[in-house]
């Protein structure tokens, strides 16, 4: 099978599917607007300025002909777009079929809301599609919304590698209480609420230290944010690391927090549960798909600072309490629907299915 993928080749969901589909014999493809060349596949790069990852990159619709012209020199079996506004709608400019569109959170569950130009153009581009993959409920949801037959979406959750993210190198330091934000460093994360509500629960938890595995535009405000509040020697910006050094780091914490305003579905919390890390995530359909509160972990309301001071108290009182009814449960879940393979397997039955009705 020829695949050729139409994504950001910085991202990590790009290199995922591109090598996991590169490791099974298939020819794979990768078209982006950014200059990263990832390794084993077929690079191809449209020369674009520097794309805004807040939004608002309308050039992006006019290298349509550009793409076209790669994708008719590939002739893929199938053309796969992964997020829907940027990527996406470019992508169904360019006419060909099967065409897929894979919308990772934002993109779906932010853009129409904030721009009526958004939500119209996701109506002409979900229109032009042969199947739209979305990675929870509510994301199936909020497609139906823009008019797409629910016949034409599929709940595809990613998932995680279990021989990348286990809990069999799991070792805590008994001098410390450690807590790991894996979330980047963009407004959407709120990582502020975090670093807060570390500065007020370091009165309770002495030892409180925590970890800031990412980057992005907020950087420099969040490392101006922990010496305002005096935190520069328990706090480590790690920056951007591989995935064998985060399921390091989250092996050797207590506690993962995700604050985010919004999420597709938290790959960053199902990476915490197969490490056997206990989970702290805000209140959204993203997370209380995996977390049942004060069973598995505990939800926590968006900016609700003192609700999560008090969540890491009781995690670092009652540890081992918890993490005997929560692991049972995040085992259970991940075996269920939060394995990589499995999903990306079923994935290539799909575009075998939509290769056949061509």
């Amino acid at each position: 099978m020829k695949i050729c993928f139409f994504a950001d080749s910085e991202s990590i969901h790009t290199a995922r599917w591109c090598e996991h589909f590169h490791s099974l014999g298939h020819e794979v493809h990768l078209i982006s607007f950014k200059t990263l060349i990832l390794p084993n596949i077929h690079n191809h790069t449209v020369n674009l300025e520097k794309i805004n990852v807040a939004g608002g990159n309308w050039k992006v619709l006019l290298k349509f002909r550009t793409v076209r012209k790669i994708v008719k020199d590939i002739s893929p079996d199938i053309f796969h777009s992964l997020y829907a506004t940027s990527y996406g709608i470019t992508g169904s400019l360019v006419g060909f079929h099967p065409y897929i569109i894979t919308a990772l959170g934002s993109d779906i569950l932010l853009s129409p809301k904030q721009s009526k130009i958004y939500c119209f153009l996701l109506k002409f581009a979900f229109s032009k599609t042969d199947l739209i993959t979305v990675m929870s409920d509510q994301m199936k949801m909020e497609t139906e919304k823009l008019g797409v037959s629910p016949a034409k979406i599929i709940t595809l959750p990613f998932g995680i590698d279990p021989k990348m993210f286990n809990a069999k190198n799991r070792k805590l330091d008994k001098n410390k209480f450690v807590i790991t934000s894996t979330r980047n460093f963009e407004e959407v994360y709120n990582i502020p609420h975090l670093i807060k509500a570390v500065a007020k629960a370091k009165e309770k938890i002495p030892s409180i230290h925590l970890n800031l595995i990412g980057t992005g535009t907020e950087e420099l405000t969040l490392k101006e944010l922990v010496k305002q509040l005096h935190l520069e020697e328990c706090v480590t910006f790690f920056g951007k690391v591989p995935q064998s050094k985060i399921a390091e780091v989250l092996n050797q914490s207590h506690v993962f927090v995700s604050v985010s305003l919004s999420d597709g579905n938290n790959i960053s919390l199902n990476e915490a549960m197969a490490c056997d890390t206990l989970c702290i995530a805000t209140n959204i359909p993203a997370n209380t798909q995996w977390i049942q509160h004060n069973k598995n972990g505990f939800l926590v309301e968006i900016n609700a600072v003192d609700a999560l001071v008090d969540y890491l108290v009781i995690a670092a009182e009652k540890y081992d309490e918890l993490q005997q009814s929560a692991l049972p449960i995040n085992r259970r879940l991940l075996e269920e629907k939060g394995i990589w393979a499995n999903n990306m397997k079923r994935m290539e039955d799909i575009y075998e299915e939509l290769i056949l009705k061509k």
